[in-house]
């Protein structure tokens, strides 16, 4: 009876040590693969800081017609920071990033935005006002 327990305690034991060594390895692997990520990250922003590009150069997105404080941190947060890359974007890049945020989003229409960014950009202060003032909450009425 002493043998059959002392069996399967040092089964047991084989099992504890087994399986600390696989989670070890896997928890290992998985933090590797974020410190890579975040190592890439931080180049791709030192590199755009180093040109002049990057979060250093950040235009305010509220200023288009449809766009608030949630949406504009969408928007950074999808690396859309100057009025130059909003008028660049995609509208359908622009609508999964709403659909993505969830129900409330749902209802803005980013169809005017990369139009209305590309008049800020390039300083056509006038025609802009005059475009928003047919615009409803980004939407042409």
């Amino acid at each position: 009876m002493t043998y059959l327990i002392v069996q399967m305690l040092l089964c047991l034991l084989a099992a504890a040590v087994l399986g600390f060594i696989i989670g070890w390895a896997l928890r290992a692997a998985s933090c590797q693969k974020k410190i890579t990520e975040l190592e890439a990250e931080w180049a791709d922003r030192l590199a755009a800081a180093a040109t002049g590009g990057g979060v250093a150069q950040k235009d305010d997105l509220k200023k288009i017609e449809g766009i608030g404080p949630r949406i504009e941190k969408m928007l950074n947060d999808d690396q859309i920071f100057t009025w130059a890359e909003l008028a660049d974007a995609e509208v359908s890049r622009l609508k999964g990033l709403l659909r993505r945020g969830g129900d409330r989003y749902r209802m803005h229409d980013p169809t005017s935005w990369p139009d209305q960014a590309k008049l800020a950009a390039e300083g056509r202060w006038e025609e802009l006002k005059e475009y928003q003032d047919v615009l409803q909450g980004g939407r042409e009425s």
